[in-house]
């Protein structure tokens, strides 16, 4: 075997990822995250994997998984004014752990400009803050919150549980999409004391349905009643939203 072959990244990446991630993306793409993968070097890797039309972009997050993660990447993008347009996010097989989460992101506001490397160095530089200790969510959700604009009335927002593989749950949430949605509701799991072990978003005719695999904080399969509870904190802080302006 050449020293080229041995040194293709391909099939180790492929063998640290779930098999969902098998089914949403080709091997040309797997090829494309598993350089991403070898381009990280500290504690908090982003870059635009892939520019879209509508100033759309396709950006790969990676940072050693933990929880409430997914709620520091959420408050990094809504504190730079970067609004999700849909998300798969996985977490690799490797030692520690390793998320792997890409987002589709636009500017929120309605502003048609690209979004640009340098919008991605800041998130990165931000998240860096949360992941360290150097900053907390709630000093960002901070700043996010005074920078919010007026959202129109959310109309009905839909909670549905399903079972998943495993004992694990997934919780679906169908919305009106808004700037800082999931910050709010990743951010109310984690107060919840809930570990988000994947996830899945999509926006189709102005709603958003986000999709969370749920475990208990220390990778237990969910407590019994535990559905209910999760429920109200999530409703509410989605309430919360449209209190505010």
């Amino acid at each position: 075997m050449s020293a080229a072959l041995e040194r293709d990244p391909v099939p180790s990446f492929l063998a640290s990822m779930p098999t969902h991630y098998r089914e949403r993306f080709d091997m040309g793409a797997a090829r494309e995250h598993a350089a991403i993968t070898e381009r990280r070097s500290g504690a908090v890797h982003a870059e635009i994997w892939r520019a879209l039309p509508g100033g759309v972009a396709a950006v790969c997050v990676l940072a050693d998984d933990r929880p409430g993660l997914l709620s520091f990447v959420s408050a990094a993008l809504v504190v730079h004014g970067l609004d999700v347009e849909a998300a798969q996010a996985f977490t690799r097989a490797t030692e520690p752990p390793e998320a792997f989460d890409v987002f589709w992101l636009r500017r929120d506001g309605g502003i048609k400009a690209a979004v640009m490397p340098g919008d991605v160095v800041r998130v990165t530089e931000t998240l860096q803050e949360l992941v360290t200790g150097r900053k907390t969510i709630e000093e960002v959700a901070s700043e996010a919150e005074r920078r919010r604009t007026a959202v129109p009335p959310a109309g009905s927002t839909r909670v549905a549980w399903v079972e998943g593989a495993v004992g694990e749950i997934v919780l679906t949430v169908e919305t009106f999409d808004r700037p800082g949605l999931l910050l709010a509701i990743t951010s109310a799991l984690f107060r919840a004391r809930v570990q988000i072990v994947s996830s899945e978003a999509t926006v189709k005719r102005g709603r958003i349905v986000d999709r969370f695999t749920l475990v208990e904080f220390d990778g237990a399969p969910l407590r019994a009643g535990r559905h209910g509870t999760l429920q109200v904190e999530v409703l509410a802080a989605i309430d919360a939203l449209r209190e505010r302006r």
